[in-house]
């Protein structure tokens, strides 16, 4: 439970890059977001942490940006998963090209031509802001995470940073703690490309420590972002252990699955009392954390029109607006229930019923409109 809480903490930096919104408003004001009733209500591990750069790629405008929690000295670079069109397009350029690299352990590397297209427009950027953090920052921990297409592009950063020859142009310090976090990445390269990103984690390891590289790498229950592009196409995943999530508990995928995506969890192997009841059962692609990244998209969006971090008038308006949404869904929500309760009824009592009937049957009931 303590890796759980450890990736869903991490996440939270992972989310906000989303491409939807802007970090730059976000930290302007965020002691307020982090208030209940505001987008970022129970996001408790961005409290007290400093923007340090945000920057948009030249490819398709790919967002990320780093931050750094001086509580415990961790700089995080996180970058945004598809939030466009013109990204969506770059996904679906499935082809391989060769990745571009002097090193001798990368011969014969191939990678997705779109991936390799948005991370090209965002490399220099994310670079510097790295650097940036590195020499601003008093840094015990790098820390780079993704969610989506944000995966790959993680992984292909982390790959230049084990790259020496990169290395020594970032003021980074051989040996600093490296954390890999991804949540729901599709697969990117070739077997070769595979092979080179775990020779330099390993050779980073085997140099200054197993603890020194992180990698956690989460697929979840119903999410079949993972499952893309399909192996016969020669892709492969980057994780050499990768993560299942499955009704908040994590499972290590055997190495024979390395590249499955979907597994069933039997009773056997699950302890109920060591089970935290999901809020999100059918899972999906935008469900990690524990929390709905979807919600959270939709409510900073509102956030943004309302002006967020550029008028005092946002937080009172977006208080009305949700409070007004929240009363529109809950009587949503009443209705659907009273129509499962009246069908029930009727299906067990036999009844013939119209329109006319179901509105007398609430009236009898109780109901208000």
């Amino acid at each position: 439970m303590e890796l759980l809480q450890e990736l869903s903490d991490i996440g939270q930096f992972t989310e906000i890059a989303h491409g939807s919104m802007r970090p730059a408003d976000i930290w302007k004001v965020l002691p307020r977001l982090l208030m209940p009733g505001f987008p970022l209500q129970g996001y408790t591990y961005l409290e007290g942490s400093e923007l340090v750069e945000v920057f948009l790629g030249t490819v398709a405008l790919v967002q990320g940006y780093v931050a750094y929690r001086p509580q415990n000295k961790q700089l995080i670079i996180s970058f945004s998963g598809t939030s466009s069109s013109s990204q969506v397009i770059a996904d679906l350029k499935g082809w391989h090209v060769a990745y571009p690299t002097a090193e001798a352990d990368s011969k014969g590397s191939q990678v997705h031509a779109g991936f390799w297209q948005l991370y090209s427009g965002v490399r220099t950027l994310a670079l510097d802001a790295l650097k940036k953090g590195l020499e601003t920052r008093e840094v015990s921990e790098v820390i780079i995470t993704g969610h989506s297409m944000g995966g790959v592009l993680s992984y292909l950063f982390t790959l230049d940073m084990l790259d020496t020859t990169v290395a020594t142009t970032l003021s980074f310090v051989p040996g600093t703690p490296l954390t890999i976090v991804v949540l729901g990445s599709p697969r990117a390269g070739n077997k070769a490309l595979v092979a080179c990103w775990r020779k330099r984690a390993s050779l980073y390891r085997n140099t200054h420590g197993q603890d020194r590289l992180k990698e956690w790498s989460v697929r979840a229950y119903q999410d079949g972002v993972p499952a893309l592009p399909n192996a016969f196409m020669g892709y492969r995943h980057f994780a050499e252990a990768p993560l299942y999530l499955y009704h908040g508990r994590l499972y290590h995928i055997p190495q024979s699955e390395i590249e499955s995506t979907i597994f069933t969890v039997t009773k056997e192997n699950t302890d109920p009392n060591a089970l935290i009841p999901p809020d999100y059962p059918l899972g999906g692609h935008n469900y990690y954390g524990g929390r709905d990244m979807e919600k959270l998209q939709r409510l900073m969006r509102l956030a943004h029109e309302l002006g967020l971090g550029n008028n005092d008038d946002w937080e009172a308006a977006f208080l009305q607006r949700t409070a007004t949404k929240d009363a529109s869904r809950k009587k949503s929500h009443l209705a659907r229930e009273r129509w499962k309760k009246l069908g029930w009824r009727l299906r067990h009592q036999g009844h013939s019923w119209d329109r006319e009937d179901h509105h007398n049957s609430l009236d009898a009931d109780g109901a208000k409109d």
